[in-house]
């Protein structure tokens, strides 16, 4: 009897034909070398006592067996229970495109055997599931959408698609991707309490350590007995770009419209306001004249310098209101700079402020208005002056032009060591009716005055510096095109 079974086990062992036996428990008890080979990635369970269907279970998980193929003979396993017979070779797929003849068999010991060998694909199964898989790895090559397919438990990144590796570089773990814990935290959460996420918003970093405004939605799948997140991230950097450019033409836009409204009102307001300041001067200066050596001199002047403050006002309200066409012609800068400095050093003098700069002697003409931007550099002078009287900081006004050939433009430049401009409110001094003054001393139109006379001359006026070292005021015009 020993002769007979020796050889026996040899032939198992040799046998082309995977073989595997389990005994009425469903355990394995032995699996010949054919079959092993057959599941390289479960060599560390096949082994006596492997359960049946923990065999079918982990061959799904580690891909050594499709999922349809382990159901199917999971049933065949079941049906031998009731009818302990032979069950007819079928052929299922086996993944990457290949097909296996599969038969059980029962055991007179209430166990049966599974014998399975390669098959012969007749329904062009394979031909259609490798078309299928290729199919799928183009799509997904190709996709330009950044899609990262991870593990839950430690971010380990299962697959990735092209444009993802491009966005977000090749880490082993979804976690790095994330710039803040919180948003991963908050993210996972949320995730695993309804398993769909839609456009969430978080901040991710590039392969260089870069930070970038994100969307991210998600999906939570089980994948081969595992919770997997697919996502897809989506970087907002443009997108959010051409908002943020968007709402600045927007904001544009409404502050010319609030210029042109502004414009009617004040039209309206100068024309009436006209005539009776012209009574109040007039009868002012007459007034100090003939009481000039009384005690009521001193309250004539006070009188005199608030009537001609009025009519400065509505001179601005009427000049900003009008929009008057503008008479360009070839200027030199030097003799505006002269003019604004002759207004303005009255009060510098009596305020111990002194005005100082220098013009280089080579500064091409520019094409302007010159009574327009003369305007300008009195208004810049006089907020300076201003605040730095208020403030009781500062003594210096200065400034400067440079030749800026290269771009067709000359810089002007007006700075002060006043106490400058608070920087919450340095996007605003532009608008019209803003003000940084005390109630009755500032009227609001200044700026947007100036702002409006150097857009129309094709030029840009900017607060460069507004730190509590003095404000700095840039203005750039178009140099005038000779010949």
């Amino acid at each position: 009897m020993q002769s007979e079974t020796i050889p026996l086990q040899e032939a198992v062992m040799f046998m082309a034909e995977g073989l595997a036996v389990f005994d009425a428990d469903a355990r394995l008890r032995f699996a010949n070398p054919a079959l092993q080979s057959m599941y390289p990635a479960l060599q560390d369970l096949l082994e006596p006592g492997l359960l049946w269907d923990i065999f079918l279970r982990e061959a799904v998980n580690r891909s050594a067996m499709p999922t349809q193929t382990a159901q199917t003979l999971d049933g065949m396993e079941a049906a031998l229970l009731d009818i302990p017979q032979a069950s007819p070779q079928v052929t299922l797929p086996f993944g990457r495109a290949q097909v296996f003849d599969f038969r059980l068999t029962a055991a007179s010991d209430g166990g049966f055997y599974l014998a399975q060998s390669p098959g012969t694909d007749t329904s062009g199964a394979a031909d259609s599931a490798r078309d299928a898989e290729a199919l799928l790895r183009n799509v997904l090559e190709a996709c330009p959408v950044c899609l990262i397919m991870s593990r839950v438990g430690d971010g380990q990144i299962l697959y990735r698609t092209p444009a993802a590796t491009h966005l977000l570089g090749t880490a082993k773990s979804s976690f790095t991707h994330f710039t803040h814990r919180e948003e991963r935290g908050d993210f996972v959460t949320a995730l695993l309490s309804d398993e769909t996420i839609d456009h969430m918003r978080v901040t991710c970093l590039r392969p260089d350590g870069a930070r970038f405004p994100a969307e991210i939605s998600a999906r939570l799948i089980d994948y081969r007995g595992e919770d997997v997140i697919v996502a897809s991230i989506e970087d907002l950097t443009h997108e959010l770009a051409v908002q943020d450019e968007l709402q600045r033409q927007q904001e544009q836009l409404f502050q010319s419209e609030k210029l042109s409204a502004l414009g009617e009102l004040l039209a309206g307001v100068a024309h009436e306001l006209n005539n009776p300041l012209s009574i109040i001067v007039g009868n002012a200066e007459i007034l100090h004249e003939e009481l000039e050596n009384t005690h009521h001199a001193k309250r004539i002047d006070k009188l005199a310098r608030a009537a001609h403050r009025c009519v400065n006002i509505v001179r601005s309200f009427l000049s900003l209101a009008r929009q008057e066409r503008l008479d360009l012609n070839p200027a030199q800068l030097g003799p505006l700079f002269d003019t604004a400095i002759e207004a303005i050093t009255p009060d510098a003098t009596a305020a111990d402020i002194r005005v100082e700069g220098t013009l280089p002697a080579d500064l091409p003409d520019v094409m302007i208005d010159d009574i327009q931007i003369t305007q300008v550099l009195i208004n810049l002078m006089t907020n300076a002056l201003h605040a730095m009287q208020d403030a009781k900081h500062g003594h210096t006004i200065r400034y400067a032009c440079y030749n800026q050939s290269s771009s067709g433009l000359v810089r002007l430049e007006v700075s002060d060591d006043g106490p400058g401009v608070d920087p919450a409110i340095a996007n605003r001094i532009f608008d019209p009716l803003f003000t940084t003054k005390d109630v009755g001393k500032g009227t609001g139109v200044g700026l947007a005055f100036c702002h409006r006379i150097i857009a129309a001359h094709k030029g840009q006026i900017r607060l460069e510096k507004s730190n509590g070292d003095g404000a700095l005021f840039s203005i750039t015009l178009p140099i005038a095109v000779t010949g």
